[in-house]
């Protein structure tokens, strides 16, 4: 039994509204309108002032979109693990 004053937060459909701009290709998961991703984030999509950063290991690939002058957060744009260059 849970004692009196405690919150219980649910956070697992808060991804809902974000899905639209993401697609997925077996391991490869990847945004698919950046100007919409961003203007639903609440931003002004000006290529001048974003850059892409492209993180590569031996087991997964990461894509973000970098702010010029760190104002505001990175934004995941790509993911993929366990694939293989070809």
């Amino acid at each position: 039994m849970l004692s009196p004053g405690t919150k219980i937060s649910v956070f697992r459909s808060r991804q809902t509204d974000l899905a639209q701009f993401f697609a997925q290709d077996e391991n490869l998961c990847f945004c698919t309108d950046d100007d919409g991703l961003l203007i639903a984030l609440g931003y002004e999509h000006d290529p001048q002032e974003w850059r892409l950063f492209i993180d590569l290991s031996l087991l997964s690939l990461k894509a973000v979109l970098l702010h010029n002058g760190n104002i505001c957060p990175s934004i995941p744009v790509g993911y993929a693990a366990h694939m293989k260059e070809t």
